[in-house]
């Protein structure tokens, strides 16, 4: 019965036994007990210093727990995704694939055929509205300034809307600032009232204006107890 020898690295270090001393032959085992890992000398050979035993003289087997390592480890330094994880497919999480005819497949993204031409001009070219089943430049133009295109109620609310501005005359003047505007007013001088008229669309607004009669003189204002 033929007997087969192991040797067997079980003290200190992990690997095939290498260096300048030690003999191994074709096809002996050499299990690592401590790296867990088993090796197959790939020919006779015994170490020298001109000469040593090296990881290349055999023919290394990986542990259960050792190849995985090295898989995870393979897998984190390519930073796989998680599309690396999903089967090729056209259903929920799943990783479509081009077709022969470089397309998606139609069940998700139905057939379509680009325009390469327009009225049988192609490249870059000029496509006049008229071509394009539009109004003609000049109708849009006739109609720029018109304003049929808009509803009644669009209509009304324009013609209720009024441009109006305060200009400044010899008997007016305006303040640059609101401080100095408030500094150069009589407090409280003018009164104000307003009204929401509904009538209109949209709301108008009515502003009456007056002056308090307390702040001016009258014909019977009192002055110092004076009545002029």
């Amino acid at each position: 019965m033929a007997v087969i020898q192991i040797k067997r690295r079980t003290s200190t270090g992990t690997g095939p036994i290498v260096g300048t001393a030690g003999t191994i032959k074709a096809g002996e085992p050499l299990i690592d007990l401590n790296g867990t890992n088993l090796y197959i000398s790939k020919a006779d050979k015994t170490g020298s210093s001109a000469n040593p035993l090296t990881t290349n003289d055999y023919i290394e087997f990986a542990s259960k727990a050792n190849a995985e390592a090295t898989m995870d480890a393979k897998i984190t330094a390519l930073g796989l995704g998680t599309a690396s994880k999903k089967n090729t497919g056209t259903t929920n999480g799943t990783v479509p694939l081009i077709g022969a005819d470089g397309k998606l497949p139609t069940s998700i993204i139905p057939a379509v055929s680009p325009v390469t031409s327009v009225n049988s001009k192609t490249g870059a070219v000029v496509i006049t509205l008229a071509e394009l089943g539009g109004v003609a430049a000049s109708t849009y133009s006739a109609h720029e300034s018109s304003n049929l295109h808009l509803t009644d109620d669009q209509r009304t609310k324009i013609a209720n809307v009024r441009n109006v501005s305060l200009m400044q005359g010899v008997g007016a003047k305006f303040d640059t600032t609101k401080a100095s505007f408030d500094a150069s007013v009589l407090y409280n001088g003018l009164v104000l009232h307003s009204i929401q008229d509904t009538n209109y669309n949209p709301v108008k607004t009515f502003y009456y204006i007056g002056i308090d009669k307390t702040k001016v003189l009258t014909p019977t204002s009192i002055i110092d107890g004076g009545t002029y």
